[in-house]
C-alpha cells in the first residue's frame, strides 16, 4: 500500500487555486493541460506493482471524474482516440481497464479515494470562480445520418441526461445556499427541491410535500426558505448568478452556433408586490392586479429565433439610475457579442437613453411615446413619413410614421435609415420590431416553466427565484442546442427537448459531490 504524505485538503485546495491563478487570463483550458500543470504528491510510491507512475494514475482518475466518463472501459476507449491528452498526464501507453481497476481497488486506500473526489470537486468549484471553462466532450457534432425513430429517441434521452448531469454539477458548485457542515440536508438536497418547485411551478411548502412522495429524504419548505433568507448581501447574489451566466455563455460560444452579429432587446419586467411600499427594492409602476408596487428586473436578451439567451439580468431598485442600468447591460453584452440592432420599448423614449445608444454606436428601434409633439405629428403628416433629424433636447434621431394593420398611426424612433417611398415600409418596420416580443416570450417561459411561486415579502427569496429561473432558461436553450449537435449533427433551430422535460431530467440526475 502507498504511504500517505498526510497533505491537508487546505494545502491541496491552495495548490489548485495557485494553478488556476497562473492561467487566469484564459477563458478555457483543457482538463489534461490543467492536470499537467497541477502538482499532486498525495502519497509516495512503495513497491510498484504496476508500470505506471502512481501520480499519473491518480490524475487519470481525476480526469475521468472531470470529464464525466462513468466506466473504465469508456475511459480506455476515449484515451485510445485522444493520446495527446494521455501524454499530458505523463502516461506513455493506454492503461487497460484491468490496470485501472487494480490501482483503484488494491493500491488506493479510502483516504486517497475521498481525496480524489475532493480534488475533482474543488477544481470545478475554483474554475467556476475564475470563470475558466474546462473542456468537455459533449458538444462535438455527430456525423449527420438518418436514424431510426427508436434510435433517435434513445440517443436524445441519453445525451440529455449526460448534458444535464454536467450542467447540474457546474451550477451546483457555484450556488451558495448557506449550508453548514453539520446541516441535516446538503446543498444538493435543497437544489433538487428548488428544481422540483420550478418544474411544478409550486410554492415551497406544497412543493416539498409533493417531492416527499418521490424521495424519502427531502427538506421541507421552511428549511429551504430559512437558507434563502440567510443571504445578507444583494451584490453577493448578483455576482454568484453573473458568474453562472458567464459560464453558460462561454459554453454556448464554444458550441459555435451563434453569429457574432446579433439583434438584442432590453426590457424591464416586474413582479407584483403586495406589502409595504417602503420595503427594500420595491418600485412604483402602473396599477395592475390591485397593486402599483413591484420588484423590478432589467434584462438584455439575444433576439434571434430559438437563441434568445438572456445575456444578463440585474435587479433594479427605486433609486437606481436608468442610464446606469442601460450602461451596465450594454457594456456586458458588447464584450460578448456585436449588437446589430437594439430593440427597446417606449419606456426608453427619452434623450438620455437615445444619446447612450448613439454613444455605443448602436442602431436602435423603439415606439415613440404619444406626447404632445408626437400627437401633433400624427395630425399633420401623412403615413408613411420619415422625419429626419428630429430633435428632443440634445438627442437627434429619425421618426418614422406608419399605419398598423388597423389603420392607426404609429411612430417609431430610430437611427436606422428607412425610405418613406418603400412600399413595404410598414411591414418591414413591424417585422423588425416584432423581434422584441421574443423577450416577452422568454419572460413567460421563465415564469411558467422555471420559477417557483411565493408570497414571501423577503427580497432575497424573490431575487433568488427570478435569477434562478433565468439560469434554468439559459441552460435549457443551451442543452437544446448541444443535444441537437450530438444527436443530429446540426442545430436546425427547432426545439427537440421541452422545458418541462429538461427540468425533470435535472431533478433526477445526480451530479455527484
Amino acid at each position: 500500500m502507498p504511504v500517505s504524505n498526510q497533505i491537508s485538503k487546505e494545502t491541496i485546495a491552495m495548490e489548485i487555486y495557485n494553478t488556476f491563478e497562473q492561467c487566469k487570463q484564459e477563458k478555457e483550458i483543457t482538463i489534461a493541460d490543467y492536470l499537467n500543470q497541477l502538482h499532486l504528491t498525495c502519497f509516495e510510491d512503495e513497491y510498484r506493482s504496476i508500470k505506471f507512475p502512481y501520480e499519473s494514475l491518480l490524475k487519470l482518475l481525476i480526469f475521468q471524474k472531470l470529464k464525466g466518463i462513468k466506466f473504465q472501459t469508456q475511459l480506455e476507449r476515449y484515451l485510445r482516440h485522444h493520446r495527446q491528452e494521455l501524454h499530458k498526464l505523463n502516461i506513455t501507453s493506454v492503461p487497460n481497464q484491468r490496470t485501472i481497476s487494480y490501482f483503484l481497488n488494491n493500491i488506493l486506500d479510502e483516504e486517497i479515494k475521498s481525496l480524489i473526489d475532493f480534488i475533482a470537486k474543488k477544481i470545478e468549484e475554483i474554475s467556476n470562480k475564475f470563470g475558466i471553462l474546462l473542456d468537455t466532450n459533449i458538444i462535438q457534432p455527430r456525423e449527420q445520418k438518418k436514424q431510426a425513430e427508436r434510435t433517435f429517441y434513445h440517443n436524445k434521452n441519453l445525451k440529455t441526461k449526460e448534458i444535464s448531469t454536467l450542467f447540474k454539477k457546474r451550477f451546483s458548485s457555484v450556488i451558495e445556499l448557506n449550508t453548514k457542515r453539520n446541516s441535516v440536508y446538503k446543498k444538493n438536497d435543497l437544489i433538487d427541491l428548488i428544481l422540483h418547485m420550478c418544474n411544478t411551478n409550486d410554492f415551497a411548502e406544497n412543493g416539498s410535500k409533493t417531492f416527499q412522495l418521490q424521495r424519502i429524504k427531502t427538506p421541507n419548505g421552511d428549511t429551504l426558505l430559512y437558507h434563502l433568507k440567510d443571504y445578507q448581501d444583494i451584490n453577493q447574489m448578483k455576482r454568484m448568478f453573473m458568474s453562472m451566466f458567464e459560464m453558460i455563455w462561454e459554453t454556448a460560444r464554444k458550441a459555435n452556433q451563434f453569429q457574432r452579429n446579433v439583434d438584442c432587446s432590453i426590457d424591464y419586467t416586474g413582479i407584483h408586490f403586495y406589502g409595504d411600499r417602503n420595503a427594500p427594492m420595491v418600485t412604483e409602476g402602473k396599477p395592475d392586479r390591485g397593486t402599483t408596487h413591484y420588484y423590478k428586473f432589467a434584462t438584455i436578451t439575444i433576439s434571434e429565433k430559438n437563441q434568445r439567451f438572456t445575456l444578463l439580468a440585474i435587479p433594479v431598485g427605486p433609486f437606481d439610475n436608468k442610464q446606469e442600468i442601460l450602461r451596465t447591460l450594454l457594456e456586458y453584452a458588447l464584450q460578448r457579442v456585436k449588437i446589430r440592432r437594439l430593440y427597446v420599448d417606449r419606456g426608453f423614449f427619452d434623450s438620455e437613453s437615445i444619446e447612450l445608444f448613439k454613444y455605443y454606436h448602436l442602431k436602435f428601434l423603439m415606439p415613440c411615446s404619444a406626447n404632445e409633439r408626437i400627437k401633433k405629428i400624427y395630425e399633420v403628416v401623412p403615413s408613411p413619413t420619415v422625419i429626419k433629424d428630429y430633435e428632443m433636447k440634445n438627442a437627434v434621431f429619425n421618426v418614422v410614421v406608419v399605419n398598423d394593420d388597423d389603420g392607426v398611426k404609429r411612430a417609431f424612433a430610430t437611427n436606422i435609415d428607412f425610405n418613406e417611398n418603400d412600399v413595404g415600409l410598414a411591414e418591414r418596420l413591424f417585422n423588425l420590431y416584432s423581434k422584441r416580443w421574443g423577450i416577452e416570450t422568454s419572460y413567460r417561459v421563465k415564469k411558467h416553466s422555471f420559477r417557483p411561486k411565493t408570497t414571501s415579502k423577503n427580497y432575497f427569496i424573490r431575487l433568488f427565484y427570478f435569477m434562478f429561473s433565468v439560469l434554468l432558461y439559459n441552460l435549457w436553450l443551451l442543452a437544446d442546442i448541444l443535444v441537437c449537435l450530438a444527436v443530429l449533427g446540426v442545430f436546425n433551430g427547432d426545439h427537440i427537448i421541452t422545458s418541462k422535460y429538461f427540468c425533470s431530467i435535472l431533478v433526477s440526475v445526480d451530479p455527484g459531490g
